[in-house]
């Protein structure tokens, strides 16, 4: 019986391969935000790619700014990158402007990963949860408003909630509201009040990371854990498991990405869809992931 990455691959050549042919030829840009600098993603796969030889650049948004007409980048430290001269972009960047360079390189032909609008449909926690919905997929029941004053009442039945800011990730944002007293004091901003139903658990979420052919699950300190000294396991991953995945991925069209779940009586429970995390306590995932975009660039050169 084939194996999965001989499926994955099955028309186009394996990562292997084409490392031995773009050697020196293919040009990556990698978008990141400083903030994820000192973090093992993007920097574990860049280091793989260029012990391959491939050049890779590593571009961030931060402080920077964009020449539209001649699509060339300037950094915060005034090194420049021309946008148009790269084989493969990847993103690893919710940033406005990094954003934006996505969509450049996008619109102007090149291979890029995760794309423009799946990272915004995944962005948007209110869009999100939406989208979840409609595709029916198992997720946290949630409430959107324009603001507070607007949520039904009584709130009773659903208390706890977690709120969430529309734009939030890596747990910025997340508010805990126990009852009726809280939320009336409480001074929220986000452009959409999103309201989730708290889901018991053992203060460690269910996270599920997605490269390619490859799904791992990790349970993962949930944000409210209160040990910062909490480690993250790798559990073993389930069917269910990795069929709940997959459908988020279809849904958002992701190619690497997280879904952040709770383990209930009845299954695994979404409260979340990320584009390109950390893959944290995930072995060798720099090579899997350099692989994974490896494949991908050779799957969308050949597209018209």
């Amino acid at each position: 019986m084939p194996k999965r990455d001989d499926i994955r691959c099955s028309g186009r050549l394996r990562s292997r391969e084409l490392a031995t042919m773009w050697t020196n030829k293919m040009k990556l840009g990698v978008i990141a935000e400083t903030r994820y600098l000192a973090q093992n993603m993007p920097e574990a796969a860049i280091a793989v790619l260029q012990a391959r030889g491939y050049a890779v650049d590593l571009i961030s948004p931060d402080g920077g700014h964009l020449a539209v007409d001649s699509g060339v980048f300037t950094d915060a430290n005034g090194q420049r990158f021309r946008l148009r001269d790269y084989d493969v972009v990847v993103s690893r960047n919710r940033n406005a402007l990094g954003l934006v360079l996505l969509r450049y390189a996008e619109a102007a032909g090149i291979a890029v990963i995760n794309t423009h609008a799946a990272v915004q449909r995944v962005r948007n926690k209110a869009e999100m949860a939406v989208a979840l919905a409609l595709a029916s997929v198992r997720a946290a029941p949630t409430l959107l408003a324009g603001a507070t004053e607007t949520l039904p009442a009584p709130l009773d039945g659903r208390f706890p909630v977690i709120l969430k800011a529309t734009y939030g990730d890596n747990g910025q944002g997340l508010r805990l509201v126990r009852n009726h007293d809280e939320l009336s004091q409480l001074s929220w901003s986000s452009e959409v009040v999103i309201v989730q139903q708290y889901l018991p658990n053992d203060t460690y979420d269910l996270k599920l990371y997605v490269c390619g052919a490859h799904i791992f699950a990790v349970r993962k300190p949930s944000p409210f854990n209160g040990d910062p000294r909490a480690p993250s396991i790798s559990i073993s991953i389930t069917a269910e498991m990795a069929a709940l995945a997959r459908r988020c991925g279809e849904v958002f069209g992701l190619e690497l990405y997280g879904v952040d779940c709770i383990e209930t009586e009845t299954g695994p429970v979404v409260i979340e869809v990320n584009d390109f995390p950390n893959y944290t306590g995930i072995p060798g995932i720099g090579e899997l992931v350099a692989d994974e975009i490896l494949m991908c660039a050779e799957q969308k050169r050949d597209r018209p």
